[in-house]
């Protein structure tokens, strides 16, 4: 089974059986799991590799749950600013690339930090969301909000465990994905009331739910800036025959990259919701790009996914034993085990072949020494070829999120090795440069200045 079959099975589960309806004391359970859900099927089927969550920093955690507490005053100070943003995970020099820009035209604004142990960079105008995390979890379990006796929830789980063939760990994975979930639905719109924030503007909406739902149903403005790649095999943007302005878990404006990305999804909000502004971390990084040329054309930059490891690192030793003098830059995701990578290399003798590249790195200081990239599906792939580096699609699960690009020049699908070397040959044609509107500063400031006096 692929992630493309799931997906498509999931869509037509939703359609005959109206999941999205489904409630639990009055509040649309199944929005709430729907990626968790998806997460937890391609895992159980092993199509993916398991994700390891052991970064987390249970201690530090505790750490700044008990300073917020005792920041009581300093917090009451940020929950009357009008703007609110969730930003991302993936920072550089300690800056998030997707909100930084933002920031600066803003000016005024909270930072609501929930970092779970991953992510430490507090700033001065950073309300520590962690708090209110563990109280969700206090009230799951105090067992409040349990869905286990609720009809809709049990008809859910029978489905999907019979049309999956799923074990009973299924169920009570559910339940607790189901109970969390509408706890933290329950605190976020306890803690939203108590502030007055006009506007929300997030990075990843579908990590986001439970505090969107809420915000929603506050009337509180919802915004969501792309942070990654947007296709039909996405479930956190794509809801097809859904009706418009229906999913309370969903922001009612996108920005996204660019036009490119307008018809890659049937999203539940209308088209003029969907507002093109462009990346400016991209286009900073992407002058810098082009005034430097020092790229190595015998090094093939490898551009890992936390759950794609085994199987890029599986490709690069077929690779080498196709030809031992091949020679790869192996950019490991932020969230990626490296060690795994390490001792794979080093077991089966590839050390000399492949240079490991910590996840946190710059990669646009990559794009400028590479001329060829490989990869699954990350968002990197479009960045890369954005600044002219031949691409190559693995044909291992989830590429099939690629097909919209594979007619593109300078984009090669690769099964095998003789697909590998006819791109590593192949001479260069014109790139498209579709992905990313250009202008995204002067685009950015044009459009949230309007956020900047409330």
């Amino acid at each position: 089974m692929t992630p493309e079959a799931v997906v498509k099975k999931i869509f037509k589960l939703e359609k005959n059986h109206n999941l999205f309806e489904m409630k639990v004391n009055n509040i649309a359970f199944y929005q709430l799991i729907r990626m968790q859900l998806y997460y937890y099927i391609v895992e159980e089927k092993k199509i993916f590799n398991k994700q390891d969550y052991s970064y987390k920093n249970i201690s530090l955690t505790i750490y700044y749950i008990i300073k917020e507490v005792f920041s009581w005053n300093k917090r009451q100070k940020l929950i009357n600013n009008k703007i609110c943003i969730i930003q991302h995970s993936r920072e550089i020099d300690r800056k998030d690339i997707y909100t930084d820009y933002l920031k600066k035209i803003i000016k005024e604004y909270s930072i609501l930090h929930h970092s779970a142990g991953q992510n430490y960079t507090f700033q001065t105008n950073s309300i520590n969301y962690d708090y209110f995390s563990l109280l969700k979890k206090i009230l799951s379990l105090l067992g409040f909000s349990k869905p286990n006796q609720n009809k809709s929830v049990n008809k859910f789980i029978k489905i999907f465990k019979h049309e999956f063939l799923l074990d009973d760990n299924f169920e009570n994975t559910m339940y607790s994905y189901i109970q969390n979930q509408i706890n933290a639905y329950k605190v976020a719109k306890q803690f939203l009331k108590k502030t007055k924030f006009k506007t929300i503007i997030v990075v990843n909406s579908y990590s986001n739910q439970a505090i969107l739902y809420a915000a929603n149903e506050l009337n509180i403005d919802t915004i969501e800036l792309q942070h990654g790649v947007i296709n039909k095999n996405h479930l956190g943007y794509h809801f097809p025959k859904l009706k418009k302005n229906q999913l309370l878990s969903f922001p009612r404006k996108l920005v996204l990259f660019g036009d490119f990305w307008k018809d890659k999804a049937n999203y539940p909000i209308n088209n003029k919701q969907l507002i093109s502004l462009g990346s400016p971390h991209f286009d900073e990084n992407y002058s810098k790009v082009k005034k430097i040329d020092k790229r190595n054309k015998n090094r093939v930059l490898v551009l890992s996914q936390q759950t794609m490891q085994r199987y890029l690192l599986d490709f690069i030793k077929s690779m080498v034993l196709n030809q031992k003098n091949l020679k790869f830059t192996y950019k490991a995701h932020p969230k990626e085990n490296i060690k795994f990578a390490q001792n794979f290399l080093k077991n089966n003798k590839l050390m000399k072949n492949v240079k490991i590249i910590h996840g946190k790195q710059n990669i646009y200081k990559l794009f400028q020494k590479h001329t060829m990239q490989i990869g699954v599906f990350s968002t990197a792939l479009y960045e890369g070829y954005s600044c002219k580096l031949k691409t190559g699609i693995l044909v291992i699960p989830g590429w099939e999120s690629m097909k919209t690009i594979l007619h593109y020049p300078n984009i090669y699908t690769i099964k095998n090795y003789s697909d590998f070397k006819k791109m590593l040959i192949s001479s260069n044609k014109n790139f498209s440069s579709a992905f990313f509107k250009p202008n995204a500063k002067k685009n950015f400031e044009e459009f949230f200045k309007q956020y900047r006096h409330f």
